[in-house]
């Protein structure tokens, strides 16, 4: 029996989730899988209500499920970065969410604007670290409010946080088992310190892996050949 703890949130989360729940119970149905549901009321309301964003007894709740199932986080009368930090980002940085793992894929008989391409061809998956870079939090203004306000936002990237999901996007490219093709997508050029550790630890982590296809992609070019990339900020652009 799972255990999944479901928090609609705010906006669409709620319309999202009650979709997403309705395939869930079909997906248990025709696979034999048993689970069972608790919803949590965390996000805008809430917090505009009771002024609180994740209680401890709910954080403690949360560490004894098999899953959470997060909706969206953000209110139009709660400031910016209040319910962001204080719900999304505290979940990730507790239970230590380091990766984004985003599948791509065009399904049969589904309508795309890419040009003459098909299911055979978007077929990949985008590997994304999740608790480093400009999530940290780091940064501060200088002379804030003034015509010389300067707003500095830091991107931490420690060799440890890297080396762990650049080997866990082999891993899954490996496991994957179809072109076992891995893309780095930096820029490397311009963000001279940060992706200069990135590109140097994938092409360390890359030996490990001779078995499998790898390149360092910068500056965000137009390639369609490959089938997953790896990146704190990815951008795709096939056409």
């Amino acid at each position: 029996m799972y255990k999944i703890a479901v928090i609609p949130g705010d906006g669409t989360g709620p319309e999202v989730i009650r979709e997403g729940l309705k395939v869930l119970k079909a997906l248990s149905e025709k696979t034999g899988f048993k689970y069972e549901t608790r919803e949590y009321d965390l996000g805008g309301d809430r917090y505009l209500k009771t002024k609180e964003l994740v209680p401890d007894s709910v954080l403690k709740e949360l560490s004894g499920v098999d899953a959470i199932y997060l909706g969206a986080i953000g209110h139009p009368d709660v400031k910016p970065g209040i319910l962001e930090q204080g719900i999304l980002l505290k979940l990730r940085f507790h239970f230590d969410q380091y990766i984004n793992l985003r599948p791509v894929k065009l399904y049969p008989g589904v309508w795309t604007p890419i040009k003459d391409k098909g299911p055979e061809h978007i077929d990949f998956v985008v590997v994304r670290e999740n608790t480093e870079g400009l999530y940290k939090g780091l940064g501060e203004f200088k002379d804030k409010g003034t015509k010389d306000e300067v707003a500095l936002q830091i991107s931490h990237n420690t060799r440890k946080g890297v080396e762990r999901c650049i080997r866990f996007a082999f891993e899954y490219a490996k496991k994957r088992n179809k072109r076992k093709h891995l893309t780095l997508c930096g820029k490397t050029n311009v963000l001279t310190y940060a992706w200069d550790l990135w590109q140097r630890t994938f092409s360390e982590v890359a030996k490990e892996y001779r078995d499998m296809a790898r390149r360092c992609l910068e500056n965000y070019p137009n390639s369609r050949d490959y089938k997953k990339a790896i990146d704190t900020f990815t951008f795709f652009n096939p056409q």
